[in-house]
């Protein structure tokens, strides 16, 4: 591919089902020159990248990966606007090869539209595999549109595919429509005719007749409003007649669509021998009704541990120098006389939260990399469908029991391996949800205060934060469906297994690179602000917390803490704690009083260099709080949001500062009503 680019340049969109090697075709072709964003009003991802051929600028967008363009759902509404929209210059349509009865069924879809396409067969070496044998020649014959063969994760066909795009630059070629038609108006007989004659000549936009109408009789309802906007209101009431009475139409539309691939491949695809995937071995466990969810966690965890394991070495040595970095600036800044608030600033918050960022975006590249490698070689399939019943029962995907797994160890590394589900509502709900699950770092304050104040039982407080945990996971989920996600309604889950293959390395490290990289970019703005934020509240220039502003915010809102059994501290403790889970206790050191090295929140919570004895603080916590408020402090602790990372992750995943307010609030607010309850029952106990 050449790199030089003129002025001017085409506009692709990338279409087609999940698994099919969309996004390794995307990665190949643009490489690291690519944007993640937020398609305009939807908070699905968008993905668009260039590349350049022959001195020609190409702009690739990547779209959501999808079973069909019936726009049930977010993702499918946003693939069919796009390819129907005069933003559009071609649509490049990938078919999984090894499965080609099921994957046309997208391409069936776009006959009708006025828009110059490409098809890909990707995975041709597969299928010659399997003894199958596609007539390349007779196929572009039959749909009237070029078709390449390839093998994406190898790059073979890619140079091919560049030399088409050129080619219908200068010649579009659209799909056959003719056969398509034929089998429309023998199913739908005279309502398909009827519904035609009303329809302009020319169609709408992008859209012929023919496919406006079949979208019509399936009431397809955003077809529906621009049709009702683009007739006059006598031929919009014969039409609306003609829906009503064909109450069957999706049915019928989908039987016609079948019927039209199985006319395509008659004498173009044949089977040298039967052929069926062999599941033996490894594959046959990890799909087993009994042993199938076991082998999935274990290969979680395992994935888990690779995923720390690589980002380990990293971490730590960034760790033990940001000590060393911290001090040697400080010396630097005080022997020129700088003063102790930029020094406290720069040293406490600025340099610590750059190195968390830093840390955030090694230890996302760890998960990434591992998991996306599982998705990539067809491992994720099995994991949605042995949980795909399980995880349903509360609304969620197959494929959210990875992001649950994983957020035991932590939450961060859960929220981000919730992209391998393709289904943004699905998504969303997994991230969501992901944050009740307790992380690694939360049980060192959970242990101290549980057996401070409970003893022994205080393994009964933990039993009773894991059953709520339970009912917690089911309401969110149940929440957010209901009544905060409201721009898709969904039809189901459609389950496949693909077949295993071997990893595109190239397209995994690209995808790692440019993930690491957006999550670093948003983590920064996060991190430091937040830090900067919390410095500015706690820092005090004689170590005395009652002289900081979050010393009077505290007193403040005394009253209504007291209500909910926290006193001012707890309640202070609870929200800094959001920036870092294991940095608490340093920050209860420094409320009681016991807690000395270190002049600001910021500083405990990112780098914990306060210092503190245990015994002092296990003595004035004992002495000064109850046994109801340290049970109403440790069910707030455990329900409040997991840190400022995750907090970080969910930005960046989502793409949306709205929905990560909106989920940030949601459990700050959940966690004080917890809290609250628990506090109430506690006076009836103790």
């Amino acid at each position: 591919m050449d790199s030089v680019a003129v002025e001017g340049f085409v506009k692709i969109g990338l279409a087609g089902q999940p698994n099919t090697g969309k996004s390794t075709l995307f990665n190949r072709l643009t490489g690291a020159k690519q944007h993640v964003g937020n398609w305009p009003g939807k908070t699905v991802e968008q993905k668009s990248g260039i590349f350049h051929f022959n001195h020609k600028k190409y702009s690739l967008v990547d779209l959501p990966g999808t079973y069909s363009l019936t726009a049930n759902s977010a993702e499918e509404l946003i693939a069919r606007d796009f390819i129907i929209s005069d933003e559009v210059d071609m649509i490049i349509t990938m078919v999984d090869t090894s499965q080609l009865e099921r994957s046309m069924y997208l391409l069936s879809e776009m006959v009708g539209m006025n828009v110059p396409i490409i098809g890909v067969l990707n995975m041709i070496d597969v299928a010659k595999e399997q003894g199958k044998v596609i007539n390349i020649e007779k196929l572009q014959e039959k749909l009237g549109i070029p078709i390449v063969p390839m093998v994406a994760a190898k790059g073979e066909g890619v140079e091919s595919l560049l030399e088409k795009v050129q080619i219908i630059e200068a010649n579009e070629k659209i799909l056959h429509t003719d056969t398509m038609v034929k089998i429309y108006k023998d199913v739908f007989k005279e309502a398909f005719n009827d519904i035609m004659k009303i329809l302009p000549d020319g169609g709408i936009g992008n859209c012929s007749r023919g496919w406006l109408g079949i979208r019509l009789l399936e009431n397809d309802r955003q077809i529906v409003d621009l049709v009702k906007e683009k007739v006059t209101k006598d031929e919009w009431e014969m039409i609306h007649s003609i829906i009503k009475r064909n109450t069957d139409g999706p049915l019928k539309a989908a039987n016609c669509r079948y019927a039209w691939i199985e006319s395509v491949l008659d004498g173009v695809f044949t089977k040298k021998r039967e052929y069926s995937l062999k599941r033996i071995g490894f594959d046959k466990l990890s799909t087993h009704r009994i042993f199938g969810k076991p082998i999935a966690v274990f290969m979680m965890i395992l994935g888990f541990i690779a995923s720390m394991m690589i980002a380990m070495p990293f971490m730590m040595g960034i760790g033990s120098i940001l000590p060393k970095i911290s001090l040697t600036l400080r010396n630097i800044l005080l022997d020129k006389g700088i003063s102790n608030w930029i020094v406290s600033l720069l040293t406490e918050a600025v340099v610590p939260s750059v190195s968390m960022a830093i840390l955030m975006g090694v230890f996302i590249a760890g998960v990434v990399f591992i998991f996306g490698f599982m998705e990539d070689v067809g491992y994720m399939a099995r994991v949605a469908y042995v949980f795909d019943t399980t995880m349903n029962n509360i609304g969620l995907h197959g494929k959210s029991i990875m992001p649950f797994v994983t957020s035991f160890g932590c939450n961060m590394a859960g929220i981000t391996g919730s992209r391998v589900i393709d289904s943004w509502k699905q998504r969303l709900l997994t991230i969501t949800t992901s944050m009740v699950v307790p992380c690694a770092a939360m049980w060192g304050v959970i242990g101290l205060v549980g057996s401070l104040f409970f003893g022994v039982n205080a393994i009964w407080v933990i039993v009773a934060l894991f059953i709520c945990s339970i009912f917690h996971i089911i309401f969110t989920s149940w929440i957010f469906r209901t009544k905060f996600i409201k721009e898709e309604d969904g039809t189901g889950l459609i389950m496949e297994l693909p077949p295993y293959h071997k990893p595109n390395w190239k397209g995994i490290f690209v995808h790692v690179w440019s993930k690491m990289k957006d999550v670093m970019k948003k983590a920064f703005v996060v991190i430091v602000g937040v830090s900067v934020i919390m410095w500015a509240l706690s820092y005090t220039s004689d170590g005395n917390i009652e002289n900081s502003p979050i010393y009077a915010i505290g007193k403040t809102v005394e009253p209504i803490a007291s209500f909910l059994g926290l006193d001012w501290r707890l309640f202070i403790a609870l929200i800094v704690s959001i920036m870092s889970k294991e940095g608490a206790l340093g920050v209860l050191s420094m409320l009681f009083g016991v807690g000395t090295g270190i002049s600001s929140f910021s500083g405990i919570m990112i780098s914990g260099a306060v210092q503190f004895d245990q015994t002092a603080l296990s003595t004035v916590m004992l002495a000064s709080v109850s046994k109801a408020s340290a049970l109403a402090f440790m069910f707030a602790y455990y329900f409040n949001i997991p840190c400022m990372a995750a907090i970080a992750s969910v930005n960046a995943e989502t793409h949306s500062l709205k929905w990560t307010i909106k989920i940030v609030s949601y459990y700050m607010v959940s966690a004080l009503v917890i809290g609250g309850i628990v506090y109430r029952i506690g006076t009836m106990i103790f």
